[in-house]
């Protein structure tokens, strides 16, 4: 398995699991799993957007 297949099945994961708890994620966070995905960010930085997008502090 590739580490894009593996980053993808990741990003699926974590998308089903907010799903069945009631969740959704929005367009950015899937622009941002996009760039994940491709290896263009690392999960670091994904988690750090993502976080400075809902106002908390970078890790």
């Amino acid at each position: 398995m590739t580490e894009r297949e593996t980053r993808a099945i990741g990003v699926a994961k974590v998308i089903h699991s907010a799903h069945m708890e009631g969740g959704d994620v929005t367009p950015a966070f899937l622009s941002d799993a996009k760039d994940y995905i491709e290896e263009t960010i690392d999960i670091r930085e994904l988690l750090n957007r993502t976080r400075l997008r809902y106002g908390l502090e970078a890790v």
